[in-house]
């Protein structure tokens, strides 16, 4: 809120509630009030999530009615400057996609990130299938899959997609080990976030906190290449402590 009570700005994350706030929408609104305090938070779920303790997970998704009462709510929502999209169960990707199209066309254009959720870090298969996904992956401006999901989506296929790809977490060879994350533009060009790779175990919820992280700066008029430097640099640091 501004000194006056006025929004400074909305936010809405769409995806899983996981209970245990390793990842999904409690990991997103963490991430959100400590990247982008000044923005206002909104939160829809298209499923619950059973996930951690070393179990596969299960998923159920959410009413299909309801979402959709939900996601209208967010078309008309003033001030709303990004969304991040997460977990999308199987046979909700039509709505999804229909609510997008809707999102686009508001006057002032709200940039979109997709987390594509495919499996769960223990195993279990939560999200809709990447085939499924390309009709929602169409519609948004950003796509942030990791190395098991560019192999699910298909590497040559993103290699030419029409939307900017955010390939999450590739580890090169070598001594010490690097990693590399490598941003696709839709015009062709590339960005590439080469660094050590940091120390220790990956955590659950990371692919979900950078999705989120770049969409707090795009909500705050970021360009791309900006937003995601300033997302990756700020993981980075946040696994460090």
């Amino acid at each position: 809120m501004g000194r006056d009570g006025a929004v400074a700005g909305r936010l809405v994350v769409v995806g899983g509630l996981d209970p245990t706030g390793g990842a999904g929408l409690l990991r997103d609104g963490w991430t959100a009030r400590v990247r982008a305090p000044e923005l206002e938070l909104r939160a829809v779920a298209t499923a619950l999530t059973r996930q951690g303790r070393g179990r596969p997970a299960t998923v159920v998704a959410s009413d299909a009615e309801r979402l959709r009462a939900e996601l209208e709510r967010v078309v008309e929502l003033p001030e709303l400057r990004a969304v991040k999209l997460g977990l999308i169960p199987a046979g909700r990707t039509g709505l999804i996609a229909d609510w997008l199209g809707a999102l686009r066309a508001r006057p002032r254009r709200v940039p979109v990130v997709l987390d594509p959720v495919l499996a769960a870090s223990d195993g279990g298969r939560i999200g809709a299938g990447a085939r499924e996904l390309l009709s929602v992956a169409a519609r948004v401006d950003l796509v942030t899959p990791n190395q098991d999901e560019l192999e699910a989506f298909g590497r040559p296929a993103l290699a030419t997609w029409p939307r900017a790809v955010l390939e999450k977490g590739e580890r090169l060879p070598g001594w010490p080990p690097r990693l590399r994350d490598r941003l696709r533009l839709a015009d062709g060009s590339q960005q590439i976030f080469e660094r050590p790779c940091v120390e220790g175990p990956d955590p659950r919820g990371t692919g979900c906190a950078l999705a989120t992280a770049v969409a707090c700066e795009l909500a705050r008029g970021r360009g791309l290449v900006t937003a995601v430097a300033a997302a990756v640099a700020w993981l980075d640091g946040a696994r460090r402590r």
